[in-house]
């Protein structure tokens, strides 16, 4: 006789086969996972263990805004509840506490864009899907967190090796590696593109602040 699953164990077993994401659609210049993408991946994990996910609306709010442009835009607040149901055992109950927003120039569009990225939010969430790559700011966070580039710590070094010269240049003994200690430069290869980047301007800051003092 199969083991009869209970309602968290059926969730478990539906993330446990979640993968293979791609950036499917665009929208205000990034990609990203669509809703419909998730839902297509999981709906039949959900199928085969008769796991039914019914969302619940309630506090709903409309507000008017004006945009960039002068038009009035609508702005559509409530309150969502996601409830996990096994149809197998209808007593079991997850309920989970969402909020959507939404904001168009029709209230309908605002309300139905409302519930359409609180669902795909709230799938990503609660199954722990990567979201970096549907931020705004993916690029910046990929900056920050992305190993420095070759060409960047290529910059670097010569920004280094520029400053030496500059130092023995105004009569001051100062070794690469005297440099690379000053600007906390321990491992090139282990630095983030950002942690490069940062390096890099203070190098040539303080390059620029010798120089100015020479010129006086």
């Amino acid at each position: 006789m199969t083991e009869q699953l209970n309602l968290y164990q059926k969730i478990a077993d539906v993330k446990a086969n979640i993968d293979g994401f791609t950036k499917d659609t665009k929208g205000y210049n990034y990609s990203y996972v669509s809703g419909s993408q998730v839902l297509h991946r999981i709906r039949n994990k959900m199928i085969e263990h008769n796991l039914l996910l019914v969302p619940y609306t309630e506090n709903e709010e409309i507000t008017e805004t004006k945009n960039t442009k002068g038009k009035t835009e609508h702005i559509v607040k409530l309150k969502l509840t996601y409830k996990w149901i096994n149809a197998d055992n209808p007593q079991e109950i997850l309920e989970v506490p969402f909020f959507a927003v939404g904001q168009q120039d029709d209230v309908s569009k605002a309300h139905g864009t409302a519930l359409t990225y609180a669902e795909r939010y709230f799938l990503m969430k609660f199954f722990n899907i990567p979201t970096d790559e549907d931020d705004a700011d993916a690029k910046q966070k990929q900056e920050k967190y992305n190993k420095a580039s070759s060409q960047t710590v290529g910059v670097l070094k010569q920004e280094v090796l520029s400053f030496v010269d500059l130092m023995r240049s105004l009569n001051k003994e100062v070794s690469q590696q005297q440099a690379e200690q000053t600007f906390g430069i321990q491992d090139y290869t282990s630095m983030t593109e950002q942690q490069a980047v940062n390096t890099i301007s203070k190098i040539q800051n303080m390059a620029n602040k010798y120089k100015e003092n020479s010129n006086d």
